[in-house]
């Protein structure tokens, strides 16, 4: 064999048959449905350890929301006390147009309108942190019987309830998602109910813009009058809302409170 024909040689070591492995089993593909998830699932990275602050927050959020019906009863007796603060100043208005009135009267009730009305905005955020609070509680119970994650994030139910105008629809979306939910309830009793108190939320904002509006621009001494009367009817009216919210809570929505059923008349023969 000549030296060309050598190097075009090839040397291959292979395995003898009996140690050869044998040929995989073709194993039938069947195609199956992308999974979905109705909800975000729960698995996953867990994240980081929530800092001091935001540890905080959550521990007041959960106070209020475990005071919930303290803090609404509370909020009613303050804003009455606000209305009666402004009626003390509309009298004082009345009695100035026949006679002066004394200086001190005057330190009194306008020390009484800001202490009443300060107590009255801080109970009414108070409030909106408990309920919303109440509400993210009472949407995971719910889905929780359902065996179903609540769709909606924490973040999400917060803003609902937080964010003017917004707070107006959202919190209503989420209730009624709620009583979707709930077997224990009389759907459309309840739902009747709750048109009711969101007409009486939607009223109490109304009012409240008036009343903002009303004081920026009133310049004569009848609008500061009119502006102080339609205070006194806000708060009368918040106060209102605030008892009727407290009894949703604990009587009509409340899962260990005996739910009222709705009367039926019929015709005596």
């Amino acid at each position: 064999m000549s030296p060309t024909a050598r190097r075009m040689v090839r040397w291959v070591a292979l395995r003898p048959p009996e140690a050869r492995p044998r040929p995989r089993a073709r194993v039938e593909r069947h195609d199956t449905p992308t999974p979905r998830y109705r909800s975000v699932p729960q698995w996953g990275l867990q994240d980081s350890p929530a800092t001091e602050p935001e540890t905080r927050e959550q521990n007041l959020i959960e106070q209020a929301t475990a005071r919930l019906p303290q803090l609404l009863l509370i909020a009613a007796g303050v804003l009455v006390a606000a209305a009666a603060a402004e009626a003390w100043i509309y009298a004082l208005l009345v009695v100035n147009l026949e006679e002066p009135v004394s200086r001190g009267m005057q330190v009194a009730a306008e020390a009484a309108v800001w202490i009443t009305g300060l107590a009255s905005v801080a109970m009414m955020l108070a409030c909106l942190a408990g309920a919303a609070g109440w509400l993210i509680e009472e949407r995971r119970r719910s889905y929780g019987e359902h065996g179903q994650y609540d769709p909606r994030t924490r973040r999400e139910i917060f803003i609902g309830c937080w964010v003017p105008v917004i707070n107006i629809f959202r919190p209503v979306a989420c209730m009624r998602e709620v009583l979707e939910l709930r077997d224990d309830l009389p759907r459309d009793h309840i739902r009747k109910r709750l048109w009711w108190l969101w007409a009486g939320w939607v009223l109490v904002n109304l009012l409240v813009v008036g009343c903002i509006v009303l004081r920026i621009f009133a310049e004569s001494l009848l609008w500061q009058s009119n502006a102080v009367l339609l205070v006194i009817v806000s708060d009368l009216a918040s106060a209102g809302f605030a008892v009727a919210v407290w009894w949703t809570i604990t009587r009509l929505l409340d899962r260990e409170a005996e739910t009222a059923t709705p009367t039926r008349w019929l015709v005596a023969v």
